[in-house]
């Protein structure tokens, strides 16, 4: 008899010592969780990811619903016997993007349900392969280089090789088209003007050059630095003032047109310039 209660006593230890474990639910999302939560006991829910806001009850009246937002944990109880507080439902809305709804159950002490993990993920899958999942969801796709037969090679080559060629006569043309146009112009110049320089010294050593192309008339002083020159011209019976630039880079100035005659006009020298003939290969 004595052995007997022993024996007893050792399985009521052993029983009391044995810590239950929480119980895991697998779910899909788009899934309702239910719970069964005992009055003045209560359950604790592990949620999949954190809660980004405080959860929402529909019957927070006679249910009490805790949860700190930036953690996975949730906290219910029902607080009342009354047939209106059988159950209740609550939104948890998480940082993943994700919203768990669960529908909460009023029960027995005996079917309290003291601690709950949610785990997404189907069952079939162990730790290391929802590990090898995530990994494999979260890396960066790798850009897919297309591969080149030898007919491709030689076609890009032959290809870049036409192009290299098109360059160069393209470049040989230009060439060509600058040296014609010079020539062209060259071709157009007038050079026969004659001046007299005069006696006075101030009259001396003023025009180095002059010449035209057909349709400007330019003028080159011996001093550039000498002064502001005008050109006076005779047109229609009238003195006229011919419209005259400086070309600074080759220190010459441009008159548009070209004259017979037209005089000179430089600080105080004033030179008469005579176009020996009206022959011309210009333009006018």
């Amino acid at each position: 008899m004595k052995t007997l209660f022993i024996v007893a006593l050792f399985w009521a230890s052993s029983f009391s010592a044995h810590a239950a474990r929480c119980e895991q639910i697998k779910f899909n999302h788009g899934d309702i969780v239910t719970v069964k939560s005992a009055l003045n006991m209560g359950t604790r829910i592990q949620l999949p990811a954190n809660l980004i806001a405080k959860p929402a009850t529909s019957n927070n009246h006679l249910w009490d619903v805790e949860g700190i937002v930036g953690t996975n944990q949730l906290v219910l109880k029902p607080n009342s016997a009354l047939k209106e507080g059988e159950g209740t439902l609550i939104y948890a809305f998480m940082d993943d993007g994700n919203v768990i709804d669960i529908s909460a159950m009023r029960s027995p002490l005996k079917t309290n349900q003291a601690c709950i993990v949610l785990d997404p993920t189907p069952s079939f899958f162990d730790e290391t392969a929802r590990g090898a999942i995530k990994g494999f969801a979260h890396k960066a796709p790798q850009p897919v280089i297309p591969t080149r037969s030898s007919s491709d090679i030689a076609r890009i080559a032959q290809l870049e090789k036409n192009v290299d060629v098109v360059k160069q006569t393209a470049e040989l043309e230009r060439k060509q088209s600058v040296i014609t146009a010079l020539k062209k112009y060259r071709f157009r110049i007038y050079t026969r003007y004659s001046w007299e320089e005069g006696t006075e010294f101030v009259g001396r050593n003023t025009i180095s050059d002059v010449y035209d192309d057909g349709q400007f008339t330019y003028i080159r002083l011996a001093n550039p630095n000498r002064g502001i020159l005008s050109v006076e011209t005779f047109i229609g019976g009238k003195n006229a003032i011919a419209p005259t630039d400086y070309i600074d880079e080759y220190a010459m100035y441009k008159i548009t047109g070209i004259y017979p005659q037209f005089t000179l006009r430089v600080d105080e020298v004033s030179l008469t310039i005579t176009r020996s003939d009206n022959s011309t290969k210009g333009n006018l």
